[in-house]
């Protein structure tokens, strides 16, 4: 294999064996589910935030509507003050949907997630607003609406344990120092009492709340980031065969000397051509190419410089292939073969005579040839196939007239046609 490939595949599989070995390595350890490294870290984020857009954000409106639901608390418990109260939560919960709408659509989308901490802590605030205005004994059970906030800062942060945690503490804090610093009740009825005593245990059942939506939350976003990972190995992984199965079909039909197509290439794209044009009745033309004294030039310089030759004068015939059907392969040692589909004879001759003075023109140094240069003889054959006859025929028509192109001097160009074989 030439080492240029032997690069080339070092190149392409270095990069994807070096993220698969990573990938492995942090499953293996065991810490798919904590933060990665900064480059892969910002791509779980950009997955997280699609993900985000086309499934959280039904959640949150979902949470929404729920929310304004849980406005017939207003009318309950409001008296007076009940359709200022649920006016306000009607209000915060359209400003909420349009934000969700709108977010995605702006370049604010990478803060999608701080936004909605922000809403639900709103929507906390608006409750407690709801607990300071009804009075009392109404007013306790907006209490009960701060479990409510809860689960929705769990279901809507799940993904995320520290954005979830972090808002959850901020509203237990905040209900606290609220309950701290609300003026206590004018008169001590036994419904105050009862709820002056139940405060303490209600903030500890609060807590105890957050620390286990904390922990669920933390083994959802654990268990997301190691999807994460090992769908990504998996991708890179197929990445890989692919890559590694392009390059065992290309090997199987390469020259690993010249890098062009081989016989078995050659013979097959032969045979498919030979048949397509059987059926389009369009010509197909066969160039058989051989270096002159390539023996001698071996003798005289070395193998090594020979299978330099060889690469120079492969390189060059190649670019006479202009085509998708066309095909120049290694035929065997110094031999080459040109297949070109829909070509008459007399365009092949004119374009192996272009091939021939090009190769002359490389002025590789031949000193064992009349020319002084590496050059090449080239038999052509063309003809419209015909049921019954197969390519063979038309290769053999070209090999004979390249045996003609030899016997006359070399550096020349014969043509076979099907009426003189």
């Amino acid at each position: 294999m030439p080492s240029s490939n032997v690069q080339r595949d070092s190149d392409t599989l270095r990069p994807l064996e070096s993220q698969i070995n990573m990938l492995t390595s942090l499953i293996e350890r065991k810490k798919a589910g904590g933060r990665f490294p900064a480059a892969l870290e910002a791509s779980y984020q950009s997955f997280r935030l699609r993900q985000f857009f086309s499934v959280d954000l039904r959640v949150i409106m979902s949470g929404l509507l729920v929310f304004v639901v849980f406005g017939w608390a207003d009318f309950s418990f409001g008296g007076a003050q009940s359709v200022m109260l649920f006016s306000i939560r009607v209000l915060i919960a359209v400003l909420l949907m349009l934000a969700i709408i709108w977010i995605p659509r702006s370049r604010f989308a990478p803060y999608s997630l701080y936004a909605l901490v922000v809403g639900v802590y709103i929507c906390f605030l608006s409750v407690l607003w709801n607990i300071y205005i009804v009075d009392l004994p109404w007013g306790y059970f907006y209490h009960l609406g701060m479990i409510p906030m809860q689960v929705f800062a769990l279901l809507g942060l799940r993904s995320n344990y520290r954005a979830m945690f972090s808002c959850s503490l901020a509203m237990l804090l905040s209900y606290t120092a609220f309950i701290v610093l609300l003026p206590g009740p004018a008169e001590l009825t036994e419904v105050n009492r009862l709820a002056m005593a139940m405060a303490p245990y209600y903030i500890l059942f609060w807590a105890i709340l957050v620390i286990m939506a904390s922990y669920l939350s933390y083994t959802i976003e654990s268990g997301t980031r190691t999807d994460f990972i090992k769908n990504r190995l998996l991708a890179l992984e197929a990445d890989r065969l692919q890559y590694l199965g392009r390059r065992l079909q290309q090997l199987s039909t390469t020259d690993s000397l010249t890098g062009i197509a081989n016989r078995r290439h050659a013979e097959t794209q032969l045979s498919e051509e030979w048949r397509r044009c059987l059926r389009s009745n369009e010509p197909l033309a066969a160039l058989m190419v051989d270096v002159d004294l390539f023996k001698a030039y071996n003798d005289q310089y070395g193998h090594q410089q020979g299978d330099s030759c060889l690469r120079s004068i492969a390189q060059k015939m190649a670019e006479f292939c202009r085509r998708p059907g066309d095909v120049c392969a290694r035929y065997g040692g110094e031999e080459f073969v040109i297949v070109l589909p829909e070509t008459t004879l007399n365009q092949a001759e004119e374009l192996a005579q272009e091939l021939c003075e090009s190769i002359a023109g490389l002025n590789i140094p031949h000193a064992g040839s009349p020319h002084s240069v590496a050059t090449v003889s080239v038999g052509v054959a063309a003809e419209i196939p015909r049921a019954g006859d197969n390519y063979e025929g038309l290769l053999k028509r070209a090999d004979m007239a390249l045996y003609q192109a030899k016997g006359n001097g070399r550096n020349q160009v014969k043509r076979q046609s099907v009426t003189s074989s």
